[in-house]
């Protein structure tokens, strides 16, 4: 670590962050005022809280924003009826679908904000959600005071490293926030100085090609798999060789359906990639990653219409899924063999 007094360092910014906090909420009793707390990270974001509850003189009263919603203002006012709190607390602006349509109308209502809301708002922002405000709400953003949130350094290790092992473990199924957060913190610790380690930036390239799958840019996540893949290799480390050998075959399935034609070439690598995948959990004695996988190179196979090759296959993965699978891949098994009886 470049600076072994940062951690001690950032702990007390956040504690001196949150006596200002609880400073202006309380000098803003019965008046409105916005507050936009940056904070790029779930579990900070959730602590800071809990000690803010602690210190807080006065009840604060928390909604959470449904992902669907169109405007800030007549959504808060929904939420809180005919209530009106001593300190209000907003979550969600982060996972709000259509967030450039409610930071245009906030600032287009902002006067509304000042005559019906007479006290402090408070406002969860990431780094995203802050370019946002200060884009399309300039006006509102203007009004607001801005209070920071930062994860020492050790602790984004860490978080990295945690989360990285269990994607590839398959505990955690990453959604687009959980990328934004690891990207995040990649992003903090260079602007920090700090040299990841090699495998923890092979696993981070993992991440970034499921990133970009999520968002349809498929030839970046190939790209972000096969760095990834090439690192894992020379470790030698079997079990992620295959899962990202999986993850580039899905990628082709993707390809496949974008491009339909071409379509027969993109399935022909994703039988590729998938048999090398089998290959690999054989080799690492993985009969439980052979047997969750194994039905994707039976789908792929169906779309070739390669009936004996899926029939030999079917064989194989039968007896798996009667020890290791679940009645939905039975069924599917089943459903091969039908099909290849009626080709």
């Amino acid at each position: 670590m470049s600076n072994q007094q940062e951690p001690e360092n950032l702990a007390f910014d956040n504690e001196r962050s949150l006596q200002t906090l609880v400073r202006t909420i309380t000098l803003s009793q019965g008046e409105f005022s916005l507050i936009l707390l940056r904070c790029n990270y779930a579990v900070l974001r959730q602590r800071m809280v809990e000690r803010l509850r602690q210190l807080s003189p006065v009840h604060i009263h928390e909604i959470i924003l449904p992902a669907s919603v169109k405007t800030l203002y007549t959504n808060i006012r929904e939420q809180l009826l005919n209530e009106q709190p001593s300190v209000l607390m907003v979550f969600g602006l982060e996972s709000i679908k259509d967030i450039d349509t409610v930071m245009t109308s906030a600032n287009q209502v902002r006067e509304e904000f000042r005559k019906n809301f007479p006290f402090p708002i408070l406002l969860w922002v990431n780094d995203q959600v802050l370019q946002k405000f200060i884009r399309l709400a300039t006006d509102l953003e203007n009004w607001a005071t801005i209070i920071e949130f930062e994860n020492p350094t050790d602790e984004l290790v860490n978080f990295l490293q945690q989360k990285t092992d269990e994607i590839f473990a398959g505990d955690v199924t990453p959604d687009s926030q959980m990328c934004r957060e690891l990207e995040t913190a990649r992003q903090d610790l260079q602007n920090r100085g700090e040299v990841l380690e090699a495998a923890l930036q092979a696993s981070l390239e993992f991440v970034l090609g499921l990133n970009d799958y999520f968002h349809d840019q498929i030839d970046s996540a190939l790209r972000h798999y096969h760095q990834s893949l090439e690192f894992w290799r020379e470790s030698n480390h079997l079990e992620r060789q295959g899962i990202l050998l999986v993850n580039i075959a899905l990628a082709y399935n993707r390809q496949a359906e974008k491009n339909q034609t071409e379509n027969q070439r993109y399935w022909q690598e994703s039988r590729n990639y998938l048999q090398q995948a089998i290959n690999i959990f054989e080799q690492a004695r993985r009969s439980d990653l052979v047997a969750k996988h194994i039905t994707k190179l039976g789908e792929v196979l169906r779309r070739l219409q390669a009936w004996a090759e899926l029939q030999s296959l079917v064989e194989k993965s039968l007896p798996l899924h009667q020890n290791y699978g679940t009645p939905l891949q039975l069924a599917e098994d089943y459903g091969f063999l039908a099909e290849v009886a009626a080709s």
